[in-house]
């Protein structure tokens, strides 16, 4: 390491920021953390605690890291919003949902089904009325 990177200033991330550490390369927050995102990094910090945020992105390929964090940040501003139930209250809500949306589905394919027997219908009609005028010498 060179003098130029030794006293080259790097900017602290939002967990440095909360915890008043000085931040450098090797910090593992960093990067799902920039100081943008404190508010992010406090929901995730209240939640889960910096060591076991730490402890869970290091227990993880570095390649889902991402993912990872991303998850946790997720999981954070839900249960910010719901205390009491979190993210199992966005799934049954989802699942609500979705029943609905099937109903609805469903009761279109009835009403398909029927306007397709209507059409069904309507053109044996048509043609038996064509073969009646037929036999009969109208046009």
């Amino acid at each position: 390491m060179d003098l130029g990177e030794a006293t080259k200033k790097f900017p602290p991330c939002a967990a440095c920021k909360h915890q008043k550490r000085k931040c450098d390369e090797s910090c593992l927050l960093a990067k799902y953390f920039p100081v943008e995102r404190i508010e992010d990094f406090e929901n995730v910090q209240r939640l889960f605690g910096v060591n076991n945020v730490r402890n869970m992105l290091k227990s993880v390929e570095e390649h889902e890291r991402d993912k990872t964090a991303e998850s946790m940040i997720s999981e954070a501003r839900i249960r910010r919003e719901n205390p009491v139930h979190g993210s199992i209250e966005v799934m049954n809500n989802l699942n609500a949902v979705t029943i609905q949306k099937e109903n609805e589905l469903e009761d279109f394919k009835k009403q398909l089904e029927e306007v397709k027997k209507i059409e069904h219908a309507n053109q044996v009609g048509t043609s038996s009325t064509k073969q009646f005028d037929g036999a009969f010498g109208r046009k």
